[in-house]
């Protein structure tokens, strides 16, 4: 029998697929034992995002990855952790994990420390989703296994609860029912027994009262029975999502709300275990990082990747360009300032410019620096006119300024039915700009007076 060739097949496209197929993620961690600092890296497989926010930079992605292990699990993955660099082994841990999209999923994470010296380990390895994974019941196992997987969640359900929740409740989907309810929604189930008020009743009576505004939408959906039954039928068994909750006079806490389903065999009946846990101190601290990771350090704007994110988007999306307008800022004669005062004085000059940008401009329109003394302005739905008048209040206060004395040069390309890339708007914003500084510098120029 001839030996099996081996010449493509490792080597092949097809091979690489494999852990995405097997939906396997692959990780990479270095952690400093002397600082204890740590970074995170992600490689995401096909199917399996874990979807950490972009502009997360490793030590911020590592510490959103974390916060996202269920609480009671977290001890136990740190010392896995330190297992796994002591030991230079193969190691794997499981753990409950808060999916952005998916909730609560079981993670198996394995590895190995490939490399320490210096009191800095490396880290390597890959993930999965053990939800994803078919485990073959034996017969008698298969028996029981709605009423067990019941039991199973209802125990874990109600260990979480009792460690880490503002509020719980157990609802019969079908009819609305409140059978049990405990912490801030202590008295839903006395209610809907005793004024036979069912969950939707109850929510409609109460939401209002005590959602943020600007969560009122989200939070209703969310706890639509009816959605949640289509989601469960169509396989998703957990659901989250983030609000705001009143706690006290005026004082908004970010809150998690989590969703449990289940169907019981004998019944037929499905039912929903939700709970509510206070995640206001993790959810503020994500929100600044993200904030942080967006912002120019210096100026406080957006940097040149997220300004660059955001408009490209909006020019994706070809059907809201219409209105639509680049402006490149560059300010004028800004090495001297830097030759003859220095960089303290440059770095207060750019700082006071980018205040005068956004003051002029609306908070719905993005304003990022590209680097150096060059700032970017991308505005929607607005005129022309309204443009020019924008500007001209800009090189007025520029002018009447008694700290900022400088002037800039601005390049203006408004956008078209014409089917351009982010990089030919910049271009031809830029060649407007260009074209302000060989008109004598401190004015503004538009790219179609040009083209």
């Amino acid at each position: 029998m001839p030996q099996k060739e081996e010449t493509g097949w490792k080597q092949s496209a097809e091979y690489w697929k494999v852990p995405e197929e097997i939906q396997l993620g692959m990780w990479e961690m270095e952690i400093d034992q002397s600082t204890g600092r740590h970074l995170l890296s992600v490689q995401e497989g096909s199917g399996l995002p874990l979807e950490i926010p972009q502009s997360l930079d490793g030590e911020a992605s590592y510490c959103w990855w974390h916060e996202r292990i269920l609480r009671r699990d977290r001890d136990n993955v740190n010392e896995t952790i330190q297992v796994m660099i002591a030991s230079g082994r193969l190691t794997e841990m499981e753990f409950v994990w808060n999916h952005p999209q998916r909730g609560q999923v079981s993670m198996c994470w394995t590895g190995i420390c490939s490399k320490s010296e210096h009191n800095v380990a490396e880290l390597k390895g890959y993930y999965r989703i053990m939800d994803d994974i078919i485990r073959l019941p034996s017969k008698a196992d298969s028996q029981n296994i709605v009423v067990e997987k019941k039991y199973l969640i209802k125990s874990d359900f109600y260990q979480t609860m009792l460690s880490e929740t503002t509020g719980y409740m157990e609802v019969e989907l079908d009819s609305g029912i409140i059978h049990s309810s405990g912490g801030i929604w202590e008295k839903y189930a006395q209610m809907s027994q005793e004024r036979h008020l069912n969950f939707q009743a109850i929510g409609k009576k109460y939401i209002k009262e005590v959602v943020i505004k600007q969560d009122y939408d989200l939070y209703r959906d969310s706890m639509d029975l009816e959605k949640i039954r289509k989601m469960y039928r169509e396989g998703t068994e957990t659901m989250t999502c983030q609000f705001r909750r009143l706690v006290e006079d005026a004082v908004y806490h970010w809150m998690e709300l989590v969703i449990h389903v289940f169907e019981e065999k004998e019944s037929g009946k499905t039912y929903g275990l939700f709970y509510i846990k206070d995640i206001d101190e993790t959810k503020k601290k994500h929100l600044k990082q993200e904030r942080a990771a967006a912002m120019d350090p210096l100026t406080k704007v957006m940097n040149r990747r997220n300004f660059e994110m955001s408009v490209r988007e909006v020019i994706r999306q070809q059907k809201r360009t219409r209105g639509c307008a680049l402006l490149i800022f560059d300010i004028d004669n800004f090495k001297k300032i830097n030759d003859g005062r220095g960089h303290q004085a440059g770095d207060d000059v750019l700082k006071e410019f980018a205040v005068v940008l956004t003051e002029a401009f609306r908070k719905s329109d993005d304003i990022g620096r590209f680097g150096g003394d060059e700032f970017m302005v991308f505005v929607q739905n607005m005129p022309r006119h309204t443009i020019d008048q924008r500007l001209r209040s800009i090189q007025k206060r520029l002018k009447n300024s008694k700290t900022v004395l400088v002037t800039c040069s601005i390049g203006i390309y408004i956008l078209t039915d014409e089917a351009l890339s982010y990089k030919q708007c910049m271009e031809r914003a830029d060649q407007a700009m260009y074209m302000s500084k060989k008109r004598g510098k401190d004015t503004f120029c538009y790219w179609d007076e040009i083209s």
